[in-house]
């Protein structure tokens, strides 16, 4: 299962411009030139080289060409960053140094990637530039760097969706990860008439002890897989020869990354019981008396609203499980009386923003109350259909 309110909240941030406070100040030569006409770019020739320092973050190096640029005690120096295919705009902190002659400078910034939490597994692109007192600035092309897990020896398997790195793992068992990964990507693409989705990277740790060094800092223990859409990247633990973790937790993370890439918008992101009814339905196994949890709690007065699990679940265990049993017994409420088109429409309601309640009637042709209504209404007949037998005896 997925942290989702983290994930939720990394999908808000995306949204943002981030800016972090920094510019490293420079102390020029005396080299007597003056300030030239502005110009509002000018290329910077530069070559990045990147120290991992797991789990805090990256010491990056910059060594720059500043030939014939005007500096002065007033230019500065700033690393600017972008995380995976996420459009935000990073700025690093200013906590290193450079030191200069009049041809090239050399310049540190260590880049903290745990208090402001970024997954391992991700691919930054770097760019640095300096800034002049006429106005204009100097700009260098952005450079990949990866920052992943460095402290194992990762393998690789791809497919034409997916790639999928290991260690510690069969060759064959994790073949097996990579086959219900693609087979998860093609079966929602194909089931809900969906674009083709962009290529995903699955990490998989074989223990949880080996995958908690990796953990965002204050998160839930014991977790199963981490879903990060708007890095296009999963963290799972799947043991080796534990086929029952691969079809529990591939599929439900792959299904987060799917939907997630079918409705993005800049406006709204689908609720979360959807969001989760989706992924427990394409899990294999680990939701054994969801329905029969759905069909006590309403007995009991203590059924969710669905409307309650829009935005966040509880954080109780046992509360958790019943919003996870609850998310999936409307999915399958959906799908039993609307089919698969009916997930399809509302995948695509979902994807062009609108508001929630406006959703749902586009899709299923009702309201969000009469949604909530019959789908209880269907809860009540599975619960007296489950309760015959035992009367009839």
């Amino acid at each position: 299962m997925t942290d989702r309110g983290m994930i939720r909240a990394l999908a808000a941030i995306a949204a943002i411009l981030v800016v972090l406070s920094g510019g490293l100040a420079w102390e020029a030569p005396d080299s007597g030139a003056q300030p030239s006409s502005p110009v509002a770019v000018r290329p910077l020739e530069a070559a990045t080289e990147a120290l991992i320092d797991f789990p805090r973050g990256i010491v990056l190096t910059g060594r720059l060409d500043i030939t014939g640029l005007e500096m002065d005690a007033s230019s500065t120096v700033d690393m600017f960053y972008r995380i995976g295919s996420d459009p935000t705009l990073h700025m690093a902190v200013g906590t290193g140094g450079f030191t200069a002659g009049n041809d090239s400078a050399r310049v540190e910034v260590e880049l903290d990637l745990q208090s402001d939490f970024v997954p391992a597994g991700v691919e930054l692109g770097v760019f640095w530039r300096v800034s002049l007192a006429n106005g204009s600035y100097a700009e260098s092309v952005p450079t990949p760097v990866s920052w992943f897990d460095n402290r194992w020896e990762w393998q690789t398997l791809q497919s034409s969706q997916i790639t999928l790195r290991y260690f510690d793992l069969d060759p064959t068992f994790a073949e097996k990860i990579l086959e219900s990964a693609q087979a998860t990507v093609s079966d929602l693409e194909q089931r809900f008439a969906l674009e083709r989705s962009a290529p995903i990277s699955i990490w998989v740790y074989p223990s949880y002890d080996a995958y908690r060094g990796a953990q965002q800092p204050n998160s839930r223990e014991a977790v199963a897989g981490a879903s990060y859409p708007g890095y296009l990247l999963i963290a799972a633990i799947i043991p080796e020869g534990n086929d029952r973790e691969i079809g529990r937790v591939i599929p439900h993370e792959v299904s987060h990354q799917i939907l997630h890439q079918a409705t993005e918008n800049p406006f709204t992101l689908p609720p979360l019981w959807f969001d989760e009814g989706i992924a427990t339905h394409y899990q294999i196994g680990g939701t054994d008396g969801f329905l029969d949890m759905v069909i006590r709690a309403q007995g009991r007065g203590e059924l969710f609203t669905i409307h309650s699990l829009n935005a966040s679940f509880p954080y109780a265990p046992e509360q958790a499980t019943l919003a996870y049993a609850t998310s999936w017994s409307m999915i399958a409420y959906i799908r039993n009386v609307h089919g698969d088109a009916g997930i399809a429409a509302m995948i695509r309601a979902f994807g062009t923003g609108m508001p929630y309640p406006e959703a749902i009637e586009t899709a299923l042709g009702m309201s969000r109350e009469q949604l909530d209504r019959e789908w209880r209404a269907w809860i009540s007949r599975q619960g007296a259909a489950s309760a015959a037998p035992a009367l009839a005896a």
